[in-house]
């Protein structure tokens, strides 16, 4: 029956079933042509690496030029592995984030934990056994991104340091519910108001970033966090954490037969900031 309900959304540019569409997605809804808009001069394009950040605004790039702007938005790119250098050196691998140079310790810990969250997964998912053959041929040799609750470095994470979160590291079609739930989760996280079990910060980290390697072998996720629909349940988990209500919805039939859109999370912000306004009440007490 699951297999019969995929293969009627086969789409007929890419050949396998809608169960395994990626979100490599994209709208183009400029009016006019955008190519000509982009060399018009409107747009500067710069192809340097950067070196470093400085005062006033200041980007320093590698070859010792440099360029003055309002804002910094480090999104996109062509390679997996940060421009940013993280000190001190070899830090990446605790910090969650893609990188060539894992110690061997390092890469026997986890995979020993992938191949675990693997085992696990694929008992509870055994559809997933049957992937695509046709699967993205692009290949890098660099660690995925492995970050608890798709933002939170794991190392710094069991040791209880809460001092860097990754904004926006997981690519969905559902930006918007992605982006509030997340800054609300990262803003909790960064203030300690999120109970987890340290012990369990790595096998957790394993089985989402092994799950998005299974659910959707035709995009990225070896990589980092991507999907398309898994945005509710992964919203549901980070309120959970939050302790905030995750089903929205008003009656019990329209959790099971409507879908969610970016409506049903309004006020959450507010009840985040309810529920901290009790929790130190509690405290006071």
């Amino acid at each position: 029956m699951v297999h019969r309900l995929w293969e009627k959304i086969r789409m007929d540019t890419v050949n396998f079933n809608g169960l395994f569409l990626s979100a490599r997605v994209g709208v183009l809804n400029y009016p006019g042509n955008i190519h000509d808009y982009v060399t018009s001069g409107q747009v500067q394009i710069i192809k340097k690496d950067i070196s470093h950040l400085s005062k006033n605004g200041t980007i320093n790039f590698a070859d010792g030029t440099s360029y003055q702007t309002h804002a910094l938005i480090a999104i996109t790119g062509w390679k997996l592995s940060p421009n940013i250098q993280y000190k001190p050196d070899g830090i990446e691998a605790s910090l969650g984030i893609p990188t060539e140079s894992m110690s061997s310790e390092e890469l026997a810990f986890w995979s020993h934990l992938d191949k675990e969250a693997e085992r696990e997964i694929l008992q509870k998912f055994p559809y997933l056994t049957r992937p695509p053959k046709n699967v993205i041929p692009y290949k890098q040799k660099v660690s995925p991104y492995r970050l608890y609750g798709g933002m939170a470095p794991p190392g710094l994470t069991s040791r209880s340091d809460n001092s860097i979160v990754f904004i926006k590291i997981v690519h969905s079609t559902a930006n918007i519910i992605i982006a509030e739930t997340q800054a609300l989760w990262a803003y909790a996280y960064l203030n300690g108001m999120i109970d987890m079990n340290k012990d369990k910060v790595y096998q957790e980290t394993a089985l989402s970033s092994c799950y998005g390697r299974l659910r959707y072998p035709c995009g990225f996720s070896a990589w980092y966090p991507e999907f398309v629909y898994d945005t509710v349940p992964y919203a549901d988990m980070l309120l959970r954490d939050l302790g905030v209500r995750s089903r929205r919805k008003r009656i019990a039939t329209q959790e099971v037969f409507s879908g969610y859109t970016v409506q049903d999370y309004k006020g959450i912000n507010r009840e985040l900031a309810e529920k901290r306004r009790c929790d130190e009440g509690k405290k006071v007490i």
